[in-house]
């Protein structure tokens, strides 16, 4: 797994000080805050936590350039190629209305994901 800091040293104290790998701040942290780190489990290439280009905020991983070609309907393939989409995206896109130029959840679905809603906001994004 890549870890998203290097650890300079730790201490007897339970802080530790680590430098980022992506932008080389340092930092000190504490076992608790080093440990929040890897809650959710950060991106195996890259070491991003909450979405990448590797993987969505849902953890699912992301569509290549190929499958987008093949397996996105054409209405949502240039948002697909812009934003980047999972397959699971794919079933997500029904739960979602386009109401007086602002895309949201529909009033119907209870039960929308975080991943729903980021979609939401990402295609209002893209207007």
């Amino acid at each position: 797994m890549t870890q998203r800091f290097d650890i300079l040293s730790r201490s007897e104290s339970g802080l530790h000080y680590v430098r980022e790998k992506r932008g080389g701040i340092m930092r000190v942290l504490s076992d608790d805050e080093l440990a929040g780190f890897d809650d959710p489990k950060p991106c195996p290439e890259c070491a991003e936590q909450f979405g990448c280009e590797h993987f969505n905020c849902a953890g699912e991983p992301m569509l290549t350039e190929a499958e987008i070609e093949s397996e996105v309907p054409k209405e949502w393939l240039s948002f697909a190629r812009d934003y980047g989409i999972s397959r699971a995206d794919l079933q997500r896109f029904p739960q979602l209305e386009e109401h007086e130029g602002e895309w949201r959840v529909r009033p119907d679905v209870t039960n929308a994901d975080l991943r729903t809603r980021e979609l939401a906001l990402l295609l209002n994004d893209s207007r």
